[in-house]
């Protein structure tokens, strides 16, 4: 008797190492959440209608529209911006083409000036169409360029998250000293992430107020980007977005950007 119940003890903690050997999120490495948050699955293509906002420190707005176009295929995920509002900035576009082996590329079009430029060196680290996004941010960011350390487990607005630490193989590849990630265990969605300068002190947050599971995609609907350095925000809100639809890849070419 006394064998038999030995021998269900072992059955039970056998089987009780099993499940949580082969449960999701269990034991991952922070090179290997890095990878899952990587491989997100987004879609073969989306296109939504979206409003970018800056917020001034006195409290000033000023809302911009827009439509971002994104696809991706066995060489790359493809990026497209296209601005529609107001007079200023209407027509201005953004490509970026992320090589799925860690390549980059990113093109802007002015339309004042009728001429795409490449977004490549030190501009990487200026700021998005004057918004709280450097153009780094809009990257892709390829695990192997990165050192990645898991801090912990926590909790955001209420959603079970890892947290990541992130910082640059090479300094010349990132303005950051470091950044850390929340990242959903459903989904691997960063839903926020504090970026540090080189001397460690806190500059940028990332955080999201609401994200939704559309079309089997998480996808986040509301955020904002705030330079805690200069008390100015950059809120980003999708009103409307479609996943799958067979967009044409030559919408996502550099010629197609000056085409307006």
């Amino acid at each position: 008797m006394k064998a038999f119940k030995k021998g269900l003890k072992i059955v039970f903690w056998a089987c009780l190492v099993f499940f949580f050997s082969w449960s999701p999120g269990f034991c991952l490495s922070g090179e290997e959440i890095a990878w899952k948050v990587y491989h997100r699955p987004v879609g073969k293509d989306s296109q939504a209608e979206a409003r970018m906002i800056l917020i001034d420190p006195r409290g000033h707005q000023k809302e911009r529209k827009m439509k971002i176009f994104t696809r991706e295929d066995e060489k790359a995920r493809y990026t497209l911006i296209r601005f529609l509002y107001p007079k200023d900035i209407a027509g201005t576009a953004f490509l970026s083409i992320a090589h799925h082996k860690g390549k980059e590329e990113q093109f802007l079009y002015l339309p004042a000036l009728k001429r795409t430029r490449r977004i490549a060196g030190s501009f990487r680290f200026h700021r998005f169409v004057n918004s709280d996004f450097f153009y780094e941010d809009l990257e892709r960011h390829y695990p192997p360029k990165y050192h990645h350390q898991l801090l912990k487990e926590e909790t955001f607005r209420g959603e079970p998250c890892w947290v990541l630490k992130s910082w640059p193989q090479k300094k010349k590849d990132s303005i950051y000293g470091y950044w850390i990630q929340w990242i959903t265990k459903a989904g691997f969605l960063p839903v926020r992430v504090d970026y540090y300068d080189r001397k460690g002190r806190l500059w940028k947050r990332f955080s999201s107020s609401r994200w939704e599971k559309i079309d089997g995609y998480w996808t986040i609907l509301e955020s904002t980007m705030e330079d805690l350095k200069k008390n100015h925000k950059t809120v980003l809100k999708i009103d409307k977005i479609i996943y799958d639809q067979g967009l044409n890849p030559g919408l996502f070419t550099r010629r197609s950007l000056e085409r307006w």
